[in-house]
């Protein structure tokens, strides 16, 4: 008796549990399964790893499996390397690279990849991210970029992040410095900003690719341009005496690009990126060829299983 009391107790908890877990002011349901942002739907914008709330959704086991990172190059050139996210269903080897959410100012064109910042009818700009199908943690991740920043106000981005932990390494252009590119890295969301670090300089980023490089392991993050180390942050270095942890990125993440309007921002972000975007300057476009990924942890493909129908 002791016995079956128990077990309805632990059933009632769990269904508790299940019907407490809310996305936004609904419950998602099992033809609208996956929560992002008080909202429901069963597509990659809602069910993709790297969007998609676990905890909001009708079960954990609704978010689609997280695809973990194997060595691979990513020729921006080729069709396969990138995807609309309204058209991927969930197998990364179907599509390397997708655009996170809808409407996408994200495309394949010039034989690169482009990511675009228009103007809307508010005056603000919108801009793009485009995102890796697989997670990685710890590796090296190099890509050939031209910045899209020809305006104060514009930033481009190209980031190792996991949005949910809040641990980040990037490098991001402003537009009222087209002659560097900053570094920086944030962990739990702890923002600070007085850790960036510039490039040295370098030709014209706006107009001149170069390859920027993160070498990510558990020891340590190393930025380079062009072959050239500029940056190296030790995990050691990162240690917080008063919290007892080393405050250093070390969750699996995604890579992205990214182009948006800084000087639309709060008055701290608008000033770092330059003040208000020059629309009289358009197009402001990133420009990517392609990207390689060499894994710390070497991955076995065999073991993601994508969702049907992918």
């Amino acid at each position: 008796m002791q016995t079956t009391l128990l077990c309805l107790i632990s059933a009632l908890a769990l269904s508790s549990t299940v019907l407490g877990a809310k996305c936004g002011n609904q419950d998602c349901g099992k033809d609208t399964p996956c929560c992002v942002k008080g909202f429901c739907n069963r597509n990659a914008m809602y069910c993709a790893p790297f969007n998609c709330e676990a905890e909001n959704s009708l079960s954990p086991q609704s978010c689609w499996n997280t695809a973990h990172c194997v060595d691979d190059v990513a020729d921006f050139s080729h069709a396969e390397s990138f995807a609309q996210i309204a058209s991927y269903k969930g197998n990364p080897r179907a599509a390397k690279y997708v655009s996170k959410f809808e409407p996408s100012n994200a495309r394949q064109a010039n034989g690169q990849l482009e990511l675009q910042l228009v103007k809307q009818a508010d005056g603000k700009g919108f801009g793009a991210v485009v995102i890796g199908t697989r997670a990685i943690q710890y590796g090296t991740v190099t890509a050939d970029i031209r910045s899209g920043s020809t305006s104060g106000g514009v930033v481009s981005s190209f980031i190792i992040r996991n949005d949910k932990a809040g641990d980040e390494i990037d490098f991001e252009w402003v537009g009222q410095d087209p002659a560097t590119v900053q570094s920086n890295y944030y962990w739990r969301n702890q923002l600070d900003y007085t850790k960036m670090v510039r490039s040295p300089a370098l030709t014209d980023t706006t107009k001149n690719y170069h390859r920027y490089q993160i070498q990510w392991t558990p020891e340590e993050i190393v930025w380079a341009v062009d072959s050239k180390p500029f940056r190296v942050v030790r995990r050691s270095e990162t240690w917080d005496p008063a919290a007892k942890v080393f405050k250093f990125p070390d969750s699996e993440s995604y890579v992205s690009f990214s182009i948006w309007d800084g000087g639309a921002g709060e008055k701290g972000t608008a000033d770092w990126a330059g003040g208000k975007v020059n629309w009289g300057a358009m197009p402001f476009v990133m420009g990517v060829k392609q990207l390689s990924v060499s894994c710390h942890f070497k991955g076995n493909d065999t073991t993601h299983v994508p969702p049907p129908g992918a």
